[in-house]
């Protein structure tokens, strides 16, 4: 059984085509999901099932998830933008999806992997885009209660690069491999956790997604086990599939322009024809043919 996991960035918006817009993308690939016959599933209800080594309920149906990363405000609340006009929300792709007529298209759910430090969050809205406010928590809870949206970790801060000071004892930045230790561990998953649930009470689905897809063998193998009572499952940007086989505190998700960038690319995910090493045969083919096209300019 191959499950994908689809991952999207709300803060994708650089242009307005599929392959510069993760919600221009999502919008198109709801479309190609329900042409394949394909039915989204929320990511707790699979993390469930495979833990009940059962995701063979799943067996000759066509399922994914859906998850979201960072956590802006845009996963979930509509942005105007003078120049552009409406920018729809994540949550509003998947409402205007939903069709109650349709067998496992009656109610989308998502989840939506959030940065918790409110002082971290104020931050990077100001540094990393226009400083209006859009990376809070006030919207966590009622996407929760509405159930278009699961709120899961993120971490504390993300080891963000333009923060001033992260939860990491020598200031290592730029990248989640550096969190090797149990101190570090702490602050950025436990307490994350603790100040999600403080938001979310039960509504809290407790589930992690890697900072920039980074998993050290610390984390998978000695964190996550000891703390096996409060987290259902951890999640990776491997561009693989979720089955039976995977490892628990490092299942693998595809990423929206990463391992796919255009419908096309999601159909071969989709139809079978992703995964790791699909991905790097597509990626050795890309390299060979620039080799090629740049000795025949050289000639």
């Amino acid at each position: 059984m191959k499950i994908p996991i689809l991952t999207y960035h709300s803060l994708n918006t650089r242009g307005t085509s599929y392959s510069d817009n993760d919600h221009v993308a999502l919008e198109s690939d709801l479309r190609l999901l329900k042409r394949l016959g394909y039915r989204v599933v929320p990511l707790s209800e699979l993390v469930d099932a495979f833990n009940r080594n059962d995701l063979s309920r799943y067996e000759g149906s066509r399922v994914c998830a859906i998850t979201f990363d960072d956590g802006v405000t845009h996963d979930y609340i509509d942005f105007y933008r003078p120049k552009r006009g409406l920018l729809k929300s994540f949550a509003r792709l998947l409402r205007e999806a939903e069709e109650s007529e349709r067998a496992g298209w009656e109610r989308l759910t998502a989840t939506s992997f959030v940065i918790a430090s409110p002082d971290a969050r104020d931050i990077l809205d100001r540094t990393c885009i226009a400083g209006r406010g859009q990376w809070h928590d006030l919207w966590w809870r009622d996407a929760a209660e509405e159930g278009v949206l699961e709120i899961g970790n993120h971490s504390w801060d993300h080891c963000h690069a333009n923060l001033p000071e992260v939860a990491q004892r020598e200031q290592r930045k730029g990248n989640f491999f550096v969190i090797d230790n149990q101190e570090d561990a702490e602050r950025q998953i436990l307490d994350a956790e603790e100040y999600i649930e403080s938001r979310l009470g039960k509504l809290n689905v407790r589930i992690f997604a890697y900072p920039y897809g980074h998993v050290n063998a610390f984390i998978r193998d000695e964190f996550f086990p000891r703390h096996a009572d409060r987290f259902r499952a951890a999640f990776s940007t491997a561009g693989d599939y979720m089955t039976e086989r995977s490892n628990r505190w490092s299942i693998p998700r595809f990423v929206c322009g990463e391992h796919w960038s255009s419908p096309e690319g999601l159909e071969a995910i989709l139809l079978g024809g992703g995964g790791a090493r699909s991905f790097l045969r597509r990626k050795v083919a890309q390299m060979k043919a620039w080799y090629q096209r740049r000795a025949t300019r050289r000639h």
